[in-house]
């Protein structure tokens, strides 16, 4: 993670401690503080090339990459938020001339209600855990299915769940399984980089039970992408997760779908792959296979990790109602009604409707990085009516 954005990183700490350092410290400062300022400096870095080098997306266990990330929000973040708005207020003091450069006010409230959002929403945010409840009508459901109960979770990143939050996908286990259903849906990225994550969580996930049985489909973290080895070895570790969500009693889908019955009425489960950032297309979804065989005007429900395969594949393709996606994580952090994914995707969170198919966006339960503000996470309970 930190490798593919190393530039980034050291501009981030470089350019605000610079600026601060010039301005605030050179001339005014004794010599030992001077001497502590690029101390702490030389010690960020050193911290970066050390996360930099680690073979996989992250570290295994995750630890050190959560507690550096904390310090980026508490400590580096806040520095260029300051430095920003200080610059900025200088340049706006020299073309108006006045007298005060409001720019350093700004920036320090900015820059405590950055400490604020990642303090809040690493401990309370991170930890909170809510129900969504959603109802979906269609006069195309088969009238055997009416009021049939459907729980969902995306997003999970198991991996994620260490320490104190160890507890929240216990927390969320025990919420679906008291929600009733009829059937559980898995919406993808149930891990952060590798199988063994999955492992370890496999007595809590195992858990998961439904009449209709526990349906999967696969998300981006749950390819190979995210971690090094040889191509065999990426290859056999997306083998091993598969593997071990079968040896849960899951139903996997890989471009294909599956029927769930009730007496003589039927509904269809279109499950498509979703790694969608191998940079071919939509990487390996296959909307053609998956649907290949559905029957003319059955009721069906696709399952996408990425959202962005409905409009892509399900509004000009696909004859289903409802498409159910994750991926987006709700943006997890929103101020002011907007989140980091608001400018990404069109549908991001909740649902939306073109024409006689909607699709439903799950904020997702987990994240690879440990952090949620005004985004709690979540697993959905959807209910199918007759309309």
């Amino acid at each position: 993670m930190i490798a593919r954005a190393l530039l980034l990183f050291v501009a981030l700490i470089l350019l605000p401690d610079i600026s601060i350092y010039q301005r605030y410290i050179a001339h005014r400062a004794p010599w030992w503080a001077k001497c502590l300022w690029w101390v702490q400096m030389v010690a960020m870095l050193a911290c970066v090339a050390a996360l930099a080098n680690c073979r996989d997306f992250t570290p295994h266990p995750q630890t050190l990459l959560n507690v550096f990330l904390f310090i980026t929000g508490v400590y580096l973040v806040p520095k260029l938020l300051f430095v920003m708005a200080a610059v900025t207020g200088r340049l706006v003091k020299a073309v108006t001339h006045t007298k005060t450069n409001w720019g350093v006010p700004v920036g320090i409230v900015l820059s405590l209600l950055a400490v604020y959002v990642t303090v809040y929403g690493s401990t309370v945010g991170f930890n909170k855990l809510e129900v969504r409840r959603v109802d979906f009508a269609s006069e195309r459901l088969p009238e055997a299915f009416d009021g049939y109960r459907i729980v969902l979770f995306s997003d999970a990143h198991v991996g994620s769940y260490t320490g104190s939050s160890y507890h929240v996908l216990d927390d969320a286990v025990d919420s679906m399984l008291a929600l009733k259903p009829d059937v559980i849906f898995n919406l993808g990225d149930i891990q952060n980089t590798e199988p063994g994550e999955i492992a370890e969580r496999l007595p809590t996930l195992s858990r998961l039970k439904a009449r209709d049985g526990v349906i999967s489909v696969l998300g981006n973290h749950d390819y190979s992408k995210y971690i090094g080895g040889t191509l065999e070895e990426k290859l056999q570790a997306e083998e091993r997760t598969k593997a071990l969500q079968r040896s849960m009693g899951w139903k996997l889908l890989l471009n294909e779908h599956t029927f769930i019955k009730l007496g003589a009425d039927s509904i269809v489960i279109a499950g498509m792959q979703g790694n969608e950032e191998l940079g071919v297309d939509r990487g390996v979804c296959n909307y053609e296979n998956t649907i290949r065989g559905i029957p003319k005007g059955a009721f069906t429900i696709v399952l996408a990790h990425n959202p962005l395969h409905w409009r892509d594949y399900v509004v000009p393709y696909i004859d289903a109602p409802l498409t159910l996606s994750g991926h987006t994580h709700g943006g997890q952090v929103s101020l002011f009604g907007l989140s980091t994914t608001t400018f990404k995707f069109t549908e991001d969170n909740g649902m939306y409707q073109i024409g006689d198919k909607s699709l439903f966006v799950t904020a997702g339960l987990g994240a690879l990085i440990p952090l949620r503000f005004n985004v709690t996470g979540e697993v959905v309970l959807v209910t199918l009516h007759k309309k």
